[in-house]
């Protein structure tokens, strides 16, 4: 009878520890690597602080982290893989604001719902976006450069990572409240070769690429996004001193970073992400790395991010109505 109970418990055991959740609570999680789906190219800004974040969690993890860019699409092609994947906490999607809020109120026929098929873990960083200009462009602030647009009305063309990602309707956004006409050449990978040969005119380009560019003087800087200037380029006006109306608290031109898994991933995995990611976040070496690219850290917590990315969502829903910005 004893013999029998215990086979029945053992049983009972193995079938538990097969369940997502209890891999958690037994303290097995992570026993194998882990996929951080980056939907974008190599060398763009959320790559490279996935690249950060992904080697330290690798070390507090005690399993490989492993970048995998799925980039296009304004980074649907990788949002919609991370839905796709299996809720059992080994595959991660790195979003940004694009991803969440922007892409899927343009395309009508995106194969995901960033409020229905993601759970947050944290949110990474702030990040403000640069208006930076070819060196050979006629102009060398953002009043000359409306000048210029106004007197030569579809002359200056901008580029972006595809239609639906922030930098397109961001700058849509900014012509319409400048009464100035921009021309949109859409790219599938990092502009930012073009714009520093003078291929294309403009880029909005995320602070933690478009600095390094700035000081290398390899292309100009015009505004930065938000109500804020920042350290690295404390001469860089912002959008808001060009024009209140513009970009009150970065609400058009900043950006976050943020960690989510699939829905599904058990509370426990969640969790446990979200304390290591947190600690990461608060390394020094990584606050003063973060910070000398003009970006905010912060660690949030799950909520934090999950409130944020639903606010989002409907904020750029509006605005995309009110610019027209579809794709069928």
């Amino acid at each position: 009878m004893k013999r029998r109970n215990i086979l029945t418990a053992t049983a009972g055991l193995a079938a538990a520890l097969a369940l997502p959740g209890a891999w958690a609570q037994a303290g097995a999680y992570p026993n194998r690597p882990i996929k951080l789906i980056v939907p974008f190219a190599p060398g763009i800004s959320p790559d490279v602080v996935a690249r950060l974040i992904a080697d330290k969690l690798t070390v507090a993890l005690g399993q490989p982290v492993l970048i995998d860019n799925r980039p296009g699409a304004g980074g649907m092609i990788g949002a919609e893989a991370a839905a796709k994947a299996p809720a059992d906490g080994y595959s991660l999607l790195f979003s940004v604001k694009a991803v969440h809020a922007i892409a899927p109120n343009v395309y009508q026929t995106a194969k995901y719902n960033p409020l229905r098929d993601f759970k947050a873990v944290s949110q990474i960083l702030l990040v403000p976006h640069i208006l930076t200009a070819a060196p050979n462009t006629p102009y060398n602030t953002m009043k000359e450069m409306v000048e210029y647009a106004k007197r030569n009305p579809d002359k200056i063309d901008f580029a972006s990572l595809g239609i639906g990602s922030q930098p397109h309707v961001a700058l849509e956004a900014w012509a319409a409240r400048l009464g100035i006409k921009l021309s949109h050449v859409p790219y599938k990978s990092n502009p930012s070769a073009d714009v520093m040969s003078g291929v294309v005119s403009l880029s909005l380009e995320a602070s933690t690429t478009a600095v390094p560019m700035i000081k290398a003087g390899k292309v100009k800087a015009l505004a930065i996004s938000g109500a804020e200037r920042i350290p690295s380029l404390p001469d860089l006006p912002t959008m808001t001193e060009f024009g209140a109306s513009l970009d009150p608290n970065g609400v058009i031109g900043n950006s976050w970073h943020g960690v989510f898994a699939p829905t599904g991933t058990p509370d426990e995995i969640v969790a446990k992400l979200n304390t290591e990611i947190v600690k990461i976040v608060k390394m020094p070496e990584i606050q003063a790395r973060l910070r000398s690219l003009g970006l905010t850290p912060t660690g949030t917590t799950a909520a934090v991010l999950a409130t944020g990315a639903a606010s989002d969502f409907a904020y750029w829903g509006q605005l995309v109505r009110e610019l027209g910005i579809k794709v069928e």
